[in-house]
């Protein structure tokens, strides 16, 4: 699919648009470090996706939040998965059938028996409290939203000589489809104003990758050669993290202009 060039002008800013893509994808991870669930649409505020990232797990002789990455123990992580069934407070989903809602009083004890030490659920501190859990801080710098275009996974599959590579591997919270442009697009947006359907946003950083990408979760394998590459070929970024300027809703198929 081809996107033609579109330009209009900003209302906030008077600046002249140009369409780079639309939304492909949005995700939203009720609890860090555990899968997420596909959404067509999603509230948005500054402090980033509604329901998004606002509890972890910890480790309960250390009070330190999930690190899959860093600590084995925390793997079998990727293949729990967390949904807002049922208004804003998450289920946890097991991979043997079993769910529980974060405010289940067994939930902790099931948790303590998956990973094989103790575990607990605990909330973030800029999240707004809706039950009695301890409070644990981010491990890295906290952004509201995280961005990636199906440019760079097609030039991250090129360079694993493969078709496809899941989005899933890098957990954004919008995938943007950009037809059949190829490259790390998003690499060239640094400080640049982007609008998101209705939403204005402000590129800061770009995404510093570390080992998630390339574990193994439902359905995707273990691939060393996905961290490698981005290592070797685009300095270990691949996607960008943004600021959220205004309050309002996406949804799939929204345009996104910079």
């Amino acid at each position: 699919m081809a996107l033609s060039a579109m330009r209009g002008v900003s209302l906030t800013t008077g600046n002249p648009l140009t369409l780079v893509g639309c939304i492909a994808e949005i995700w939203r991870y009720p609890v860090s470090s555990v899968g997420g669930e596909a959404i067509p649409s999603a509230n948005l505020s500054p402090v980033g996706v509604a329901g998004d990232r606002r509890y972890g797990l910890i480790d309960v002789s250390t009070g330190l939040p999930a690190a899959p990455e860093k600590d084995h123990r925390w793997r079998p992580a990727l293949y729990l998965q967390a949904k807002c069934v049922c208004g804003t407070l998450p289920t946890l989903f097991f991979p043997n059938g079993q769910a529980y809602p974060l405010n289940d009083r067994l939930l902790n004890g099931v948790l303590s028996d998956y990973f094989g030490f103790a575990t607990a659920v605990a909330t973030y501190d800029y999240a707004e409290r809706q039950f009695d859990l301890p409070l644990i801080h981010h491990r890295n710098r906290h952004f509201p939203m995280h961005l990636l275009t199906t440019a760079s996974l097609s030039r991250l599959a090129t360079l694993q000589q493969v078709n496809a590579i899941d989005s899933r591997r890098f957990r954004p919270s919008v995938l943007i489809e950009t037809g059949e442009t190829e490259g790390f697009l998003e690499d060239g947006w640094m400080a640049r104003r982007l609008r998101l359907g209705a939403i204005e946003l402000t590129v800061r950083e770009r995404t510093k990758r570390c080992g998630m990408t390339f574990m193994s979760q439902p359905s995707l394998n273990v691939e060393p050669e996905i961290l490698r590459n981005i290592l070797r070929y685009n300095k270990r970024h691949l996607g960008i993290y943004c600021s959220i300027e205004n309050t309002g809703t996406i949804h799939v198929g929204d345009k996104l202009f910079i």
